[in-house]
């Protein structure tokens, strides 16, 4: 099992990606085809983070934190 911090280090980590994405999102003028695709992109990111994040509380939550 992960420890909280390497969990916290691979929540950080997504969150840094989706971020990234969000930055080339923002760089666009127009919303071609590309930026739709890519909003798509980070919504599934960020649904994926979410869900990362819930399974690690869970885990925590059941160990009591350690």
């Amino acid at each position: 099992m992960k420890t909280p911090v390497e969990m916290l280090e691979i929540i950080a980590a997504d969150i840094c990606e989706s971020t990234s994405l969000l930055e080339v999102i923002y760089r666009i003028n127009e919303l071609p085809p590309e930026a739709d695709h890519a909003i798509a992109c980070l919504i599934r990111s960020m649904q994926k983070t979410n869900e990362t994040a819930y399974g690690y509380i869970e885990q925590l939550s059941s160990k009591g934190g350690e």
